[in-house]
């Protein structure tokens, strides 16, 4: 895609999202994943809305299997994308599925001046974490492949739904947090949250790398959605979506 095209198409998307409505772009033709994250933080400006912190999609093998991924990528959460407390939304035109998912929120930046980032400089800037079923999808009526298409259309995101603050959990042990997704109380996917790179604090880690890279960093009180402890699972209007995560706790939504 022609980089003057950045800011028509950025536009589009945006307009796309805000109205729930698919649109015609061709975001095939997008040449690098560096043109693609311009692409969005344009359309994320033009929606206009605040930033409650990031998305990260495909940090599991079978999640970037389903999703045609080769790595993990990443977006802004707009604040009316961050939904507590949500039994049922509304699923948008282009909704690819769910994913279950941990969010953190941060206690501090991250990371500080100077600061090693990995799993244990993590942990200590992390305050809580939370489960969550986050929904993506995409705003364009031709289906695409290919990181830096999905980096571009907001990362695949359209909404996290989060549930309660766990205590009394120590998160340098949530590698071993089993996960089980119900589809009308029936099991239907089920894993564990070391699919998400090893551990889901490795997310945070990955993210503040890319974020450093660019000269940015993780604040205080924005949340990160890990990705998927499992593969997609596709959803339609009508169904019942659980989440459970053990110790964790439980979130639910009923889509229409």
């Amino acid at each position: 895609m022609y980089f003057e095209l950045k800011d028509a198409t950025a536009d589009s998307l945006a307009k796309s999202r805000r109205r729930d409505e698919l649109c015609n772009l061709p975001l095939d033709l997008i040449s690098s994943d560096r043109e693609a994250y311009d692409i969005q933080a344009t359309a994320q400006d033009v929606l206009g809305f605040e930033r409650k912190g990031y998305a990260i999609v495909g940090t599991s093998e079978a999640s970037r299997r389903a999703l045609r991924l080769t790595k993990p990528i990443y977006c802004e959460i707009p604040a009316s994308a961050l939904l507590a407390g949500t039994g049922e939304f509304r699923l948008p035109p282009g909704t690819i599925g769910v994913q279950s998912e941990l969010v953190f929120t941060m206690l501090r930046r991250f990371p500080d001046a100077g600061e090693r980032i990995d799993l244990d400089s993590a942990a200590d800037a992390v305050l809580g974490c939370r489960p969550a079923i986050g929904i993506i999808g995409r705003r364009t009526r031709k289906a695409f492949a290919g990181d830096s298409a999905a980096i571009a259309d907001f990362g695949l995101h359209v909404a996290t739904i989060c549930g309660d603050h766990s205590r009394d959990l120590d998160i340098r042990e949530l590698a071993d947090i089993e996960t089980t997704t119900f589809l009308f109380k029936q099991t239907v996917v089920s894993g564990t949250s070391a699919s998400v790179m090893g551990n889901p604090l490795n997310a945070v880690a990955w993210l503040a790398s890319a974020l450093s890279a660019k000269g940015r960093q993780l604040e205080a009180n924005d949340v990160v959605a890990t990705g998927s402890c499992t593969t997609i699972l596709q959803i339609s209007a009508g169904q019942h979506v659980a989440a459970d995560f053990g110790p964790l706790g439980q979130v639910e939504c009923v889509f229409d």
